[in-house]
This record gives structure tokens, sequence and C-alpha cells, in this order.
């Protein structure tokens, strides 16, 4: 990052020449930073490509499939021939592995542009006021956003908040509960200045519910059950904008009736998606028959094969199983693999049904034990299951939401490696699920070597190296 100008130039020369589905106008000469910031119209733009980059970085497709194969739920595949693959499966990380630190990087790029629109939107005139609370809700929900995967990922982090590299650049590591503490408030920020509807076709962009619904989540993470119920009721309580989308149906003989539409572009079940511009999804990785690199894990007890109860609709429509001695099952969850222009996936960042997964556990918490078993059973029935006993004791109801939770959200964003950590179970599961090659340590990933050669008040996190590089 040699100045802001420089980065500044370089992604508006990404976005101008993108392709204009997720732009609504596309500024022909902008040259200075002063003029990016001038108008609505072309802050929008710059807005709007931060989502670009956000879409083409490791967030898209490396964090999904990753932390699957850090848990207990993906496996490489017999056609996965990358080491990176093993290693995250095997959880043996180095500092300088690159899948890992591309994680880092690519969150700090992104927080960088987020940045830099906040110090473009308070520096220049020119903007309307109701386009600078949007944009820069826009600019904070994708920062907290950012720092949510960073502190779930390797604990402790630098907090950037500037794009001046000379300040930023000597920063230490700063508690976790300190950075959650700034993406309250970010997303708080976001859900006062957002509209309403979403900014730009599909629901690829911010608004006002999806602070909404990242807040529920960051408020489970901490513990703050009455905060989480308030903002996961208010979610799912707007039914005029999100619905619960319909499972694929079979016949009597297994056979397919209709195409699970949950993850289409602009279903009603997505809260937040992140734009395709390829043609291609997570499918290309867990279902091709060209080239896939993830399969589901087995061959170890409790694992999520076994998860999905008889009948359970989820488990033809999210997994193509396969019985027999060396058989890998595929991830079915994805299915756009190749360029289908009758059939448009966008990748699912927040879907309605982890909001019933938040609601019910926070109530349950609460001790509204009933009430917390009736959003589980909303979940069940689209899943052609019977309901729970509504007389179930509250540790009872805790543990099946947390097995409805593994099933539901498999292979999406790293829901299962986040929630045994935040519940404190990760470690004992993985002892069961890689009893060779599991060590506590990993929980967190390594804090990538070549930070540390650009900032020494950097430490290392336990287990990959001496604390201190330097």
């Amino acid at each position: 990052m040699k100045s802001k100008f420089y980065i500044t130039i370089s992604f508006l020369c990404l976005i101008l020449t993108s392709c204009d589905k997720i732009l609504d106008v596309q500024p022909k000469h902008i040259r200075t930073e002063s003029e990016v910031y001038s108008n609505d119209r072309s802050v929008d733009s710059v807005v709007s490509g931060m989502y670009q980059v956000l879409s083409r970085s490791s967030y898209s497709l490396d964090i999904p499939l990753m932390t699957g194969l850090s848990s207990d739920e993906l496996k490489p595949s017999s056609m996965s021939y990358g080491q990176s693959y093993i290693q995250m499966h095997n959880n043996q990380l180095d500092p300088t592995m690159s899948t890992t630190n591309s994680f880092w990087t690519d969150s700090y790029q992104v927080i960088y542009v987020a940045n830099s629109i906040l110090e473009g939107i308070s520096k220049y005139s020119g903007m309307s006021e109701a386009a600078k609370l949007q944009y820069s809700g826009e600019a904070k929900f994708v920062r907290a956003f950012c720092y949510f995967y960073l502190v779930n990922f390797f604990g402790d982090v630098p907090l950037v908040l500037e794009t001046n590299y000379k300040v930023t650049g000597r920063l230490p590591r700063l508690a976790k509960e300190d950075v959650y503490e700034q993406i309250e408030k970010d997303l708080i920020d976001a859900e006062n200045g957002l509209m309403d509807g979403y900014p730009s076709s599909g629901r690829v962009r911010a608004n006002r519910w999806v602070a909404k619904a990242f807040l529920a989540r960051v408020h489970l993470y901490q513990g703050k059950w009455e905060e989480a119920l308030r903002y996961a009721n208010e979610v799912i309580g707007n039914e005029a904008r999100y619905k619960l989308g319909k499972l694929d149906t079979f016949d009597s003989e297994g056979a397919l009736i209709s195409m699970m539409d949950i993850f289409k572009a602009d279903n009603e079940e997505a809260i937040w998606q992140f734009w395709n511009e390829y043609g291609s999804s997570l499918g290309g990785y867990t279902i091709s028959p060209y080239y896939w690199t993830c399969a589901v894990a087995d061959g170890f007890e409790a694992g999520l094969l076994e998860a999905f109860e008889a009948g359970d609709l989820r488990k033809k429509s999210y997994i193509q199983v396969t019985e027999g001695s060396g058989s890998e099952s595929k991830v079915n969850k994805y299915r756009l693999y190749d360029r289908d222009p009758d059939y448009e996936e966008y990748t699912m960042v927040l879907r309605l049904s982890e909001q019933y997964f938040i609601r019910a556990e926070a109530l349950t918490r609460l001790d509204f034990v009933k009430e917390g078993l009736l959003d589980l059973n909303t979940i069940r029935d689209r899943a052609g299951l019977q309901p729970f006993s509504l007389i179930l004791d509250k540790e009872s109801v805790l543990e099946k939401i947390e097995k409805e939770r593994r099933v539901e959200l498999c292979f999406e964003w790293g829901d299962r490696w986040l929630n045994l950590k935040r519940l404190g179970t990760l470690d004992a599961v993985m002892k069961k699920a890689k009893p060779t090659t599991w060590r506590s340590t990993a929980a967190l990933y390594p804090i990538p070597f070549q930070e540390f050669l650009s900032n020494r008040s950097l430490t290392q996190n336990p287990g990959y190296s001496s604390q201190k590089i330097f």
C-alpha cells in the first residue's frame, strides 16, 4: 500500500472494467479522489466495487470450503491434488501457508477499501445526506463482516480503522472482545444508516435487514441472548421480504420432483448473497464431474451423514450419498458448476433459517424453552420431519438446536467450525473425528509469517512458533 491515491485509482480501474450487472452507473473518467466523492453516482460505483473485491477474494470459495476441511464436514476428494486441502483437513498449518494467509490479507484488503470509502465520504462534499448514510453504512457493514471472520479465525487481531499505513502497519493485536465492540458499533451505525430496500438489483448489497441479521449472529456469539433475540425476531418478522424457501421433494422411488431453490439468485430466504459473475459457484468444487476438490467427511463415529434422521429431505437435497468401501459422497448443496443461463445461483452468505436457529437458542437460554422449540420445529417441518415434543427440558433443547443447525447449515461459511468453537466443544469433537492429527492449538489459524516482517508488534498464535518472532 504505497499511497491512498494509488490504491483508490487501482481499485477504480477494477470497478470500471467489471460487468455492469452489479453496477448501476459506470463513470467514464475518474482520475482523482475528489472526483470520486463528488456525487452520489460515482460513490455508488465505488461501493459496488467494494463488494466485487470481497466476492472475488477467498471469502467467495476458500472460506466455505477450507473451514469445512478444518472441521469434521469435508475431506479432500480423490480428484483433489492440492497440498493445502490435505493440510487443512489434517489441521497441520504453518504461518507460510497461502490459504489461511489469504484469509488475513484479503480481509485487510477489503477493510482498507471500506476505510477509504469512509474517509472519502467524510472528507469531500457534493453527496446527498441520504447517500452518505447509505454508503457509510455499507462500508461499515462490510468492515464488521470481515472483522467477524478475522477474530473467529485468528483470535486477537489488529484493529485498523484508517488508511494511513504508517500507523496501521505498526498496530499490535487487540483483544477480540475489543474488536467485537467495534463490530457492534459498525453494525449499529449501519443499521441506522442503511435503507430498508436493497440499493441495487438482487440481494447482493447490504440493507438495514442485512445489518440486523448480522447483529443477531454477533450477539449470539457473545452470549448476549436478549439482543440476539431482538434482532432475529425483527428479521423473521419481516415476512413481506423474507420467507423460508422450499427444499427438494422426492417421489416414492426417490426421484427428484422439484429443484431446490434456496440457493438460487434472489430467493426469498436469502438475506445477503454474493453476486456470481463467473457462471459457476461452489458447485464447481463440490459436485462438478470435471473437478471436485472436496467430499463429505466420513469414516468416524457421529459423522455428518449419521447426523441426518431417516426421512430428512435435507440429506438428499444437500448430499449425493455414495455407499461402499472407498466411496466419496458429494456436496449437493451448490449445484451450479458450469455456465447455465437457465440456472442462476448466487453464493449464499446470510439466510433466514439461521435467524430461526439464533432465535431458538436465545429463547431457550432465556428459559423460554417451549417458544424455542416452536422455532426449531418450523425448520424440521420444512425438512419433512416430525416436530419435537414441547415438554423437553432446556439442556435437551439446546442439544437438539445444535444438531439441527449442523445439518441445516452444513458446508455454509464455516458455521460448523465456528459454532464448535463458540460452544466450547471443538476440542472434544475433533479428537474423535481426527484422533491422529488433531491438536488443540489448531482452533486458531496461524498469523501469516510475512506480516511479522513488516510489523514487529505482532505475536504468533500458540502452537505455530514462539510467541514473539523477533
